[in-house]
């Protein structure tokens, strides 16, 4: 209700809602017109995806429901229990002890982003040469809402992180009041973009009074460094369990150059749209409520990012809006687009043209962790010839 009053002005009761969702016929966990077979099913299909059975009910739910599918926790629960019993026992949680936590507090959304870098799809973790997939991120402290995350080339490039912020300044239209990072040497380039923006856009804010930026040690910068945890153990595992078979049956070869680069076209794209789901699915599931978190909780990432008055009286947007001029102005100063397209490429674009085209002779496939390494085989025998 108080998106549909931020959004488009309509202020109503949840008596006003229920009449609204009752007469558009919108479908619920109750009023479901799918078949429970077609549920199951749908449990079965997104399955496929969790190669390492580490997705319980709730992110089974959630990401169904990303997809327009609903059912019940206790429905959700029985299908599991059917088909993937097993795997309950892999996820008990056990103890190993607790660790001593401070709660964090900040003004609202933007107020303050944490940013880092994830390297355990690495090469050094994956052992397989060369090839290498990390990943960089950017997540909001009060609303816990993942703004980005991207796999890239190098992420102890400065030039690539500071082309990935300008991205993130780019599609928000806007930067946050402070930008937490830890203390590695690739964030050089985005300190400096961020003290320019907000210096333009927002000079009340002086860097005494308000850092543009803090870098703290790894193990304080809690609110990413934390969600790593849950990224690797709902879908990293799968990926890197997938990317593993081809090192694990001999199927990639890491001293021959159109393996390497055969990797480097198609992992990439794959990884990264695992990631854009993984992404999704977290910004809309439901945290649950803690009562001693000075944050609020209890509701999804999602609504606490874009209503946070409807979560906490006191909260606020404290986002710095800026100009696209100064982006670009910036981006200039990191070799343009030319030097944005380096920054983001795993292959050259005489390679990724081939492979594009031995793609096609395939009839375009949809390449999935489970097909992955057929369709590698296939472009591979298509471009060796």
């Amino acid at each position: 209700m108080a998106r549909l009053e931020q959004d488009f002005g309509l202020h109503i009761g949840r008596r006003k809602l229920f009449i609204l969702r009752k007469d558009l016929g919108l479908p619920s966990v109750r009023k479901n017109p799918t078949t429970a077979q077609d549920r199951a099913q749908a449990v079965i299909d997104i399955k496929a995806h969790d190669l390492t059975g580490r997705w319980g009910v709730a992110q089974v739910r959630q990401r169904l429901a990303n997809k327009g599918v609903l059912l019940s926790r206790d429905e959700c629960r029985s299908i599991l229990h059917d088909h993937f019993d097993e795997e309950f026992d892999t996820r008990f949680i056990r103890s190993k002890g607790a660790i001593d936590r401070i709660p964090l507090n900040c003004l609202g959304p933007w107020h303050q982003i944490h940013c880092d870098g994830h390297e355990k799809l690495n090469s050094q973790a994956l052992e397989m040469g060369i090839v290498t997939l990390p990943i960089y991120a950017f997540k909001d402290q009060f609303s816990t809402f993942v703004l980005t995350m991207q796999v890239l080339p190098n992420i102890r490039r400065v030039e690539t992180i500071g082309h990935l912020y300008l991205d993130l300044a780019k599609d928000y239209g806007r930067i946050p009041l402070q930008l937490i990072m830890d203390m590695g040497t690739e964030v050089g380039d985005m300190i400096r973009a961020q003290a320019y923006l907000r210096s333009k856009a927002a000079p009340e804010f002086t860097e005494n009074a308000w850092p543009s930026t803090v870098q703290v040690q790894s193990k304080k910068n809690t609110p990413i460094e934390g969600f790593w945890r849950w990224k690797r153990s709902s879908e990293g595992h799968n990926i890197r369990e997938a990317i593993l078979i081809g090192r694990n049956n001999g199927l990639f070869n890491l001293n021959d150059p159109l393996h390497v680069n055969t990797f480097n076209w198609l992992w990439p794209p794959l990884v990264q749209s695992r990631l854009d789901e993984f992404r999704e699915y977290w910004n809309n599931h439901q945290l649950s409520s803690q009562k001693k978190k000075l944050l609020p909780s209890g509701t999804s990432p999602r609504q606490m990012w874009l209503t946070p008055d409807s979560v906490r009286a006191d909260a606020r947007d404290c986002s710095v809006v800026i100009e696209p001029e100064t982006i670009q102005l910036l981006r200039e100063g990191l070799g343009g687009m030319d030097g944005r397209a380096k920054a983001y490429s795993f292959v050259d674009p005489e390679f990724l043209a081939e492979a594009d085209a031995a793609l096609g002779d395939l009839n375009y496939p949809d390449i999935t962790l489970s097909n992955a390494w057929d369709v590698f085989i296939a472009v591979i025998d298509i471009l060796s010839r």
